[in-house]
């Protein structure tokens, strides 16, 4: 305890103990003075012995400090106050270094923001982990993945033992009538197991019954037959449709002209099955339902202690049982099982994950430029560090003095980076405003430890060198180099940072390379189809008001006939679903020649198109003749094929003129005439392969949902509003749902692809800059040390073209080194963007070329500067000043 206050009293009073300690020690002296005299020396004598034997007071003061406790903190303190002195009297170095540091921290602080919660955090539903999307596949057929069948999801649910639920779930747009508003919102028909399987309970009301769900019946339109049918509202359409009204519960609303109850508001962010559904309807799938019609979505929740691979493989039995039992329908189907997490985030976390790694390479560009800024500035303090080491300082204290201005810069980023940083994740919405889980990302304490950490790097990476420097330097040699130059070991030093740079910069260089050139591929990319100019109006009837295809048919006629009397419409027509669309029924059915064997029927996504369509879509017909008047309902049943599918079914042969066999299921086989034949379509964007595609008449097989695609001369926004306004007209309770450009729809397909691009090239862009300030840094240095050998020189007879030479020699030359460092590091990382890339090898020979060329062009730039400058030095003033 004695020990415990006495350590406090040294702590809290250091003042006092310092001056007690002096007291005493001068009382000593004067004690070992006066023994001294007493033995009969002179007073001044004796105080010389007695100094000389103790030392002087001062020193020994400074020991006896030294042992006392919070020593070490002060002296601590004392350096950081000194090192804020240091940086505060080179204002320009020190506000580019917290700069520098600071937009790297910014950079890599948001990105990390974003995969924290993009990528890392689970999806916000309990044990999320277990929930999993389910696909049909088979291989054999060239289906890798495709929807479920309905017929298969409840023997799957009472068949499996790996699975908590299993639920189907099939989105279509339905319109909402509230009071005299009608709005289409999309809905999700959502299977018995559909709810509880998610673990989320609603924040009003409840979630459906048994009894509910299996009274809710559709016809084969997806139009709801059953009895007192029910819905649960999402949060967003009870805020803004309903005011957020609590008395909501038990109201009657419109869905699809016909009356249903609400019973319960799910809570915000619940976004099952898929994001954008605003309405949920439950829906019977038990009893005799299709099984060869794989269009709808399946979810489920794996149990506990079952692996996925389990859980597919389980899946897989029940599916081989289901194909002994129903060979015409089931036989060679298996299933798939992918995490949700993967579905809900796609290609997002490959391009997440590879920017977060490039802006990790920046922010060790801009650590190892603020490190060459800090070896600089030391050049000129090389004095007083050698005066200090002379006067009895110790290596460990100039490196800690360096480490301490190096925490300063990086203290000072790692501030202004999380400033920036959630300065741009305000902006996030704007740039980025469909990337999934958009809404659940925060600044979060993860990325508070992030940034603490990233700070705590950047203050390494930037004091190493420096510190490492100054704990190397002797008296002699830094009194010596203070007055005429730098070391070569410090020249080393300044290359070394310099080569590093150059080469990271390469590295980003060839990755935006590829990228820019995989862009350019895409955009450059045959579709099959003309999307400049079309104007997309997606188009969902309800069975209600349109119970026969003769009214449906009548509906679009009249609508189509309006839209191309419209001025400025060259071209209009329908099709249930459009290439890039995500709405829509897009679905298979096996298709087989005329008189040959169904058992080689291959699979055939099946299009309803009207007249005009063809035309408005600008998509070429490869033979015969399109759709027209003659393909009335009463006439003979014809098709068009696509050139992929007349290959696979005639080859070598005209497909025009030959008959085909449709299995359509609910329809029955029936057997078709091909009049012409399409061109293929990449019907998932410029990355998907051309499908097997089969067009029907939509007079011959009326479907209530279509996506009617008008071509405009001019721009093709101006018809919009024209557009909206016929559809009013044609049925006020149909309005306008998601009028969209066609161009925006594929430019969706590759939106991943140009964010990357355009954040890489920024990326490269600032990791060039610095490399370029690096390199102009160091030869502007090495101009400035050298004045007196270029003085000689330019004395000696050597002429500008000599020295514009000798000094971009070495520019040169450590550009070689990095650029040489990079290209082989990117070489050896190639395979991480090998993924996002479209038609380009990673190790492409064109990108690589460009890569340096551009390199070199900037360069030059930062290598003439400090050239130039040495040619202007007058030999006289410089030999003068130096005697």
């Amino acid at each position: 305890m004695h020990g415990l206050r006495r350590r406090w009293r040294e702590l809290v009073h250091r003042t006092a103990v310092d001056r007690e300690a002096v007291a005493e020690l001068e009382q000593h002296v004067e004690f070992a003075v006066a023994e001294q005299v007493r033995s009969g020396l002179s007073e001044e004598e004796a105080r010389r012995r007695v100094r000389m034997e103790l030392g002087r007071v001062d020193s020994v003061r400074d020991r006896l400090a030294e042992g006392r406790t919070g020593f070490r903190l002060e002296q601590v303190m004392r350096e950081f106050r000194y090192g804020a002195r240091v940086l505060r009297r080179a204002p320009g170095s020190t506000i580019l270094s917290v700069l520098t540091i600071g937009l790297g921290i910014a950079l890599s602080t948001l990105l990390f923001t974003l995969v924290d919660g993009v990528i890392l955090r689970p999806l916000p539903y309990p044990a999320s982990d277990r929930l999993v999307r389910l696909f049909d596949t088979n291989p054999p057929l060239g289906v890798e993945r495709t929807g479920a069948a309905s017929g298969n999801i409840d023997d799957w649910r009472r068949e499996t033992t790996s699975f908590k639920g299993i639920a189907g779930y099939y989105l279509m747009g339905r319109t909402l009538s509230v009071d005299a508003d009608a709005d289409m919102l999309l809905t999700a028909q959502v299977s018995e197991d559909f709810f509880p399987l998610s673990g989320v309970a609603p924040v009003l009301g409840r979630l459906f019954t048994p009894e509910e769900t299996l009274a809710a019946q559709y016809s084969s339109a997806s139009a709801p037959i059953g009895t007192d049918p029910v819905v649960i509202l999402g949060h967003d359409v009870w805020q803004q449709r309903f005011g957020a009204d609590a008395e909501v519960i038990g109201r009657t609303v419109m869905l699809e002209r016909r009356p249903f109850r609400v019973v319960g508001v799910m809570p915000p962010g619940f976004a099952l099955p898929e994001a954008g559904v605003e309405l949920w309807i439950p829906w019977d799938l038990s009893g005799d339902r299709p099984r060869d019609q794989h269009y709808l979505g399946a979810v489920g929740r794996v149990a506990s202690g079952v692996s996925l691979a389990q859980a597919e493989e389980d899946l897989n039995r029940v599916a081989a049982v289901l194909g002994q039992r129903y060979p015409d329908t089931n036989a060679g189907w298996g299933v798939r099982v992918s995490p949700l997490a993967d579905e809900v985030i796609g290609d997002s976390g490959r391009v997440l994950w590879l920017l977060f790694g490039a802006v990790g390479l920046v922010l060790l560009v801009a650590c190892a430029n603020v490190a060459l800024l800090s070896v600089m500035r030391g050049l000129g303090r090389a004095t007083e560090w050698a005066v200090r080491l002379a006067l009895g300082s110790t290596p460990g204290r100039l490196i800690r003095q360096c480490w301490i201005e190096a925490v300063w810069l990086a203290a000072l980023g790692g501030v202004l980076g999380v400033v920036l940083a959630l300065s741009g994740l305000a902006l996030l919405p704007r740039i980025v405003p469909d990337l999934p889980r958009l809404d659940e990302v925060a600044f979060s304490t993860r990325a508070l430890w992030f940034a603490a950490a990233a700070t705590a790097l950047a203050a390494l990476v930037s004091g190493v060198l420096p510190a490492w420097r100054g704990g190397h330097q002797a008296p002699a040699v830094g009194l010596r180099a203070a007055t005429r130059t730098a070391t070569g070991r410090q020249h080393a030093l300044r290359d070394a940072l310099v080569v590093a740079q150059v080469a990271l910069a390469v590295v980003l260089l060839c990755g935006s390379g590829l990228l820019v050139r995989s862009v350019a591929a895409l955009g450059s990319a045959d579709t099959g189809f003309e999307p400049a100019g079309v104007v997309v109006a997606p188009i969902f009837l309800d069975a209600q008001a349109y119970p026969t295809g003769e009214a449906s048919r009548a509906y679009y006629a009249s609508l189509l006939d309006r839209i191309r009397a419209m001025p400025g419409v060259t071209a209009a027509g329908g099709a249930t679903t459009l290439p890039t669309s995500p709405l829509g029924p897009d679905f298979d059915r096996p298709v087989w020649p005329d008189g040959g064997r169904q058992a080689d029927a291959i699979p055939a996504a099946v299009r309803m198109i009207t007249p005009g369509y063809l035309a408005a879509m600008g998509m070429r017909v490869a033979e015969g003749r399109p759709f027209d008047e003659r393909d009335h309902p009463d006439a003979t049943g014809v098709v068009m094929v696509s050139e992929t599918l007349a290959a696979r079914l005639w080859p070598g042969r005209t497909a025009t003129g030959q008959r085909v066999a449709i299995d359509y299921s609910t329809r029955g086989t029936g057997a078709y005439a091909v009049v012409g034949v399409v061109g293929d379509v990449r019907f998932r964007g410029p990355r998907s392969e051309p499908r097997a595609e089969i067009y029907i008449p939509h007079a011959q097989n009326s479907y209530l949902i279509m996506h009617v695609a008008v071509r405009a001369a001019g721009d093709p926004r101006g018809v919009i509003p024209a557009v909206r306004a016929a559809l009013r007209e044609v049925d006020p309770q149909k309005p306008a749902y998601g009028l969209r450009l066609l161009t925006d729809l594929v430019d969706a397909t590759t939106v991943r692809d140009r964010q990357a691009m355009f954040t890489l090239l920024t990326f490269a862009g600032a990791t060039v800059f610095l490399a370029m300030l690096g390199v102009y840094g160091v030869l502007s240095a090495r101009v400035r040390e050298r004045r007196r050998e270029i003085g000689v020189r330019m004395a000696l007879g050597a002429g500008r073209a000599d020295l514009l030479r000798w000094v971009a020699a070495r520019g040169t030359l450590l550009m070689a080194c990095g650029a040489g460092i990079g290209l082989a590091v990117a070489w050896l990382l190639s395979g991480l963007v090998a993924g996002l890339l479209f038609e380009v090898t990673p190790t492409d020979p064109v990108t690589l070329a460009w890569a340096l060329v551009l390199l070199c062009g900037v360069g030059c730039v930062a290598v003439a500067l400090p050239s130039w400058r040495a040619t202007t030095v007058d030999p006289v003033t410089v030999l003068r000043s130096d005697l």
